[in-house]
């Protein structure tokens, strides 16, 4: 998530540096940055987004001079990059997806690779799962988030996503290590309660819902 900012401080002899920024990683406590000055660790520094303009006072925690990167920690964490972070229990107690084959004896398995998917379906909770969202935003920005996936009808589900993507584009669904699926995007509406992007995907594999308690 590459981010512009502007960074300033006072170094230990007591010379003020200031200069642009952007943002490599980014998280509620802070950052890991790519700037144009030279930074010491332990210094207090000012960080200023400039779209909006906003700025937070962090320290450099760290610093790698000979790639001009550096990680700053903010004073207060807070969510002072724009960025939608999910809670940090958010995968407690929901249900993983698998895949359910349906196919007969293997002397009756077809050995073409379409009729192998259609004979396996996404074993999906009924009341949706965190999934890992990979792909290529409208600003040609590539994005990764995590949030829950909520399935709609046999081959459909929705997200609520940070970027705006285009219509038909093809991006990764991560459910596991072992269970990555590419779905595309067939509609994109902005939602003004959380003031993000919903999105529907089209999954080649038909969901198969099951019941997450009574």
């Amino acid at each position: 998530m590459n981010l512009p900012l502007a960074v300033s401080g006072q170094k230990k002899d007591g010379s003020h540096i200031s200069g642009s920024a952007e943002t490599i990683l980014v998280n509620r406590h802070g950052a890991r940055i790519r700037c144009a000055v030279p930074l010491e660790t332990q210094m207090e520094v000012r960080v200023a987004m400039l779209a909006p303009y906003k700025w937070r006072v962090g320290q450099v925690v760290w610093a790698d001079s000979r790639e001009n990167e550096y990680g700053i920690e903010l004073h207060l964490p807070e969510n002072f990059w724009g960025i939608y972070f999910p809670p940090e229990d958010w995968e407690l107690g929901l249900p993983t997806v698998t895949v359910n084959s349906t196919e007969g004896p293997r002397g009756a398995q077809k050995s073409t690779q379409d009729a192998s998917s259609k004979s396996e379906s996404l074993y999906v909770p009924e009341g949706g799962t965190v999934a890992i969202l990979r792909g290529i935003a409208s600003n040609g920005i590539p994005f990764q988030e995590r949030n829950l996936l909520l399935p709609v009808g046999e081959t459909h589900g929705t997200m609520l996503i940070s970027p705006m993507v285009e219509l038909g584009t093809t991006l990764s669904v991560i459910f596991s290590k072992n269970c990555v699926e590419k779905a595309t995007v067939t509609a994109v509406s902005h939602s003004r309660e959380y003031d993000r992007w919903r999105i529907w995907l089209y999954f080649s594999r038909a969901f198969l819902l099951a019941k997450t308690g009574a």
